[in-house]
């Protein structure tokens, strides 16, 4: 199955061509008839009911036409059809004798390395000047054309970026091929007189196709396979185990995709579709454990292991019951193989995954195995090596060929095997930092688009994927890409999903996206345009499921954006204004689970991981706030006090289901308070540090009383920075500018002293990066500047209501985003863009 993407470009390629020729609208007279020339040993053929009207929305909707068109035979094929149309529209004749019948394009083997291709129709004239139009249009002299009425075969090049072709008229029919070879065929099987839909399988597909698809896609399996072995020499062809038999999609283009989807009919049993009858079908959610490198997938269903492995038995004649007890009997969900391309001539990597609902069944199963064996260890995870060889290829198949003495590790409920213990390692890195591919944003948008739940799902990323077309049999690999590179770099992923039907036949899905590869500037991981201009710095939020962060972001016109550590844009939603201060996390119900919390001026929001509010919330405030909110878990039970100053100089005080807290009388600051509020703990008692815009501060206990008088004055006009902690309440310090800019530390007993004068600190210190434990030593340091030279206060609390550094027109923040050990640096600019980069 994963060889088979070269099968499906060349159908979406001939299907492309078909749509650029005529306009024909079907007419039930002749339908029968246009079949008489398709040979019988057709492996594929496009059906177009309406030519011109599926040529017309597909060029002129969907972004894959750009793509294609970057083959110069398909860009030679539209210029026809240009040409074409205007003799159409202007040639009442031509309208007659073409108008009203299908076209049909077949493609099959044939000598040397194209294949041979077939277009024809019905021509409903013998008309000499309706036929000297049809056939000027092709680039026919007048003695061409009559020759051709005569009977004569006669050859054509109606554009330099095509081949030779032939052209005859039999019967009412026309007939252009792409070669005499396959002329001959089609005229052989007009003598004949026995059609292809006279064959009982066949017929049998072509009559589950749909009325209302835009064109129809029928292939003969075998022969298919067999068609790409000859023109591609695709070195892994003969590994593909594709039941014989004719399968029947309706075709339907989108903007970005274009969608096929239909019955397989086989000719007799096989194990493939025998095994996805029997298993039936389910998620195939294997990419959560992934990493974004990967580049193919292929995924089984399993319900009933024995019966898988007694099923391929049945198939390969092969006997390895004690091993499948060991390696498979114990697998239910999904098992898949997936492989990442190596970079600069290096060799793929490849995954085999297996899920399972008997974990401790799995380890002791495969633990069994082992008289001991090699073991390593990890980021906290145990990697075992199999101490048999070559088993997976001999119970489940070629497509296991890689794993020949492999590792293996046990992930959630998966166990994960790798030829090298290297390979197995960047999947826990994956699956620990949150860089799977299920988290790609250009994987997961497309998977999302995909049935959730298959027999057999293979996906392919064809921009990024090359191994599918590598050249084999002594031709050069170079060689035989190039025609695809320019069309290639512009697709994205290829899926193909089979579950099983009634009556024997089986569901088919073949899936093709329009996804140009994007290439970042140099530096940057990833961006994400929002379209809206932002204009505050972004908020860094935990994934409580993986440990990744994630970006929260509000544009100018207050949605908010929440984008994963990959770049993919999770949720949006919009509120009532922008949001005061940082966005906190809180474990509300505590599970384990966070939560967003944070206000804006008119309300408190309380929103989970998904985007949604929690009951109680948005709570509407009685009074503006003028602060953000400072969140405390004073006895660090998870019993959360929400307090928010507002602009009648009161703090008011909420708990997490969204209500006063009962016992707090709402104290009153002597002028408005624009800093959030900041909790000390210090010998066993809580400490709420209160600053007022004309510079007091103030310190309150748990119910909102005074606890403590500061004598420090801050003086109107200042910027607080942040706040050391001490043993006593007196002896903490606050940093702070005053209002002409000078950089200035005291203490709360009064005791203050000038770090820098405004004109040496060009201003004073500026608001750092967040709070951060930028030196791994268990404490959060802000980050101040002055004359453009960082300096980092060990262990000080940010005291301000919005994290920034940078300037007007780029607010930036720095974490590790996938728990790399690299920071990186997000930033956020006025057009609406998130830029993230490895910190210099």
């Amino acid at each position: 199955m994963r060889r088979v993407l070269t099968v499906l470009l060349l159908l979406a390629v001939v299907a492309a061509a078909g749509w650029t020729l005529y306009r024909w609208n079907r007419s039930d007279s002749s339908t029968a008839d246009v079949w008489r020339a398709i040979p019988d040993q057709a492996a594929i053929v496009i059906e177009l009911p309406d030519a011109w009207g599926t040529w017309d929305r597909f060029t002129h909707t969907s972004q894959l036409w750009g793509a294609f068109e970057q083959l110069h035979e398909l860009a030679a094929i539209g210029r026809l059809m240009t040409r074409t149309v205007e003799r159409i529209q202007n040639d009442a004749a031509l309208r007659e004798a073409i108008g009203g019948t299908p076209l049909l394009v077949a493609l099959m083997q044939q000598g040397g390395d194209r294949p041979g291709c077939l277009f024809t129709g019905v021509l409903n004239t013998t008309d000499r000047t309706a036929l000297g139009n049809f056939t000027a249009i092709l680039g026919l002299d007048a003695a061409a054309t009559a020759t051709l009425v005569n009977g004569t075969t006669v050859t054509l090049r109606p554009d330099t970026a095509l081949p030779e072709l032939s052209l005859a008229t039999r019967n009412g029919l026309w007939l252009l091929a792409s070669s005499p070879v396959m002329m001959e065929e089609a005229l052989l099987q007009l003598e004949r007189g026995t059609p292809i839909t006279s064959d009982t399988l066949f017929a049998r597909a072509h009559a589950t196709l749909g009325a209302g698809a835009e064109a129809h896609l029928l292939f003969h399996t075998t022969r298919a396979q067999r068609l790409v072995r000859s023109a591609v020499r695709e070195k892994g062809a003969s590994e593909l185990d594709l039941p014989e038999g004719w399968a029947a999609l309706d075709v339907r283009p989108r903007a970005d995709a274009l969608l096929m989807s239909g019955l397989l009919v086989q000719a007799k049993e096989h194990w493939t579709l025998t095994s996805v009858r029997n298993q039936g079908a389910g998620p195939w959610n294997l990419s959560r454990l992934l990493p974004a490198t990967v580049t193919s997938l292929n995924v089984q269903h399993v319900t009933d292991a024995q019966r898988y492995v007694s099923d391929r038995r049945a198939a390969s004649d092969t006997s390895d019951g004690a091993l499948a007890t060991a390696l498979f009997h114990w697998v239910h969900g999904s098992m898949g193989v997936a492989t990442a391309q190596g970079k600069s001539g290096a060799q793929p990597m490849h995954w085999a995954l297996f899920e399972t609902d008997e974990v401790e069944a799995a380890l002791t199963a495969l633990g069994g195995l082992c008289h001991p064996c090699d073991t390593l260890a990890y980021r906290g995870v145990r990697l075992t090596r199999l101490p048999i060889v070559s088993t997976h290829e001999r119970l489940l198949g070629p497509a296991f060929e890689p794993f020949v003495q492999p590792w293996w590790a046990l992930l959630g409920d998966v166990v994960l095997f790798a030829p090298e213990p290297a390979t197995l390692q960047i999947a826990i890195d994956a699956w620990n930092d949150g860089n799977t591919l299920a988290q790609d944003h250009r994987t997961s948008a497309w998977f999302d688009r995909m049935s959730e739940e298959a027999g057999t799902t293979w996906w392919c990323d064809v921009a990024r994927s090359h191994d599918p077309f590598d050249g084999g049999s002594g031709k050069d690999p170079v060689t035989v890409t190039r025609p695809f590179d320019r069309s290639r770099g512009q697709l994205g992923g290829l899926t193909v999903q089979l579950s099983s039907g009634q009556h024997g036949m089986t569901h088919l899905s073949v899936d093709l996206q329009h996804a140009p590869q994007e290439t970042p500037e140099a530096g940057t991981l990833w961006s994400v345009a929002l379209g809206k201009a932002v204009g505050r710095a972004p908020d860094i939020v935990r994934n409580h499921t993986n440990n990744t962060r994630e970006v929260l972001v509000q544009d100018a016109e207050n949605t908010i954006h929440v984008i994963g550590s990959t770049g993919k844009v999770l949720w949006t939603r919009a509120l009532d204004g922008p949001i005061r201060g940082e966005v906190i996390q809180v474990d509300r119900f505590k599970n384990g689970k966070l939560q967003l919390l944070f206000n804006t001026a008119a309300r408190l929001y309380l929103i989970d991981r998904n985007g949604k509010d929690l009951a109680g919330f948005p709570v509407g405030l009685p009074d503006s706030a003028s602060a953000p909110l400072s969140a405390f878990d004073y006895e660090n039970n998870k019993e959360y006090r929400v307090l928010i100053p507002t602009m009648e100089a009161r703090i008011l005080n909420y708990s997490l289901d969204g209500k006063p807290v009962e016992g707090w009388e709402p104290p009153r600051t002597a002028t408005t308070v624009s800093l959030a509020i900041a909790h000390l703990s210090l010998k066993n008692k809580d400490h709420l540090v209160v600053i007022d815009d004309g510079g007091t501060v103030g310190v309150l206990d748990r119910k909102g009383a005074p606890r403590y008088t500061p004598k420090l004055k801050l003086g109107r006009g200042s910027t607080v920075i942040g706040m050391s902690p001490a043993l006593d309440i007196g002896a903490c310090r606050l940093l702070w500018n005053d209002s002409v800019g000078n950089a200035l530390s005291g203490t709360l007993d009064g005791r203050i002293d000038t770090l820098a004068r405004a004109a040496a600190a060009t201003g004073g210190f500026h608001h750092g990066l967040l709070q951060e434990d930028l030196d791994r030593n268990g404490t959060v340091d802000v980050v101040l500047h002055a004359r453009g030279t960082p300096t980092m206060l060990d262990g000080a609390r940010p005291l301000h209501a919005a994290s920034m550094v940078g300037t007007v027109e780029a607010f930036t923040r720095i974490a590790d985003l996938n728990l790399d050990g690299v920071m990186d640096l997000i930033t956020t600019t006025p057009d609406g863009r998130v830029v993230v980069s490895k910190a210099p």
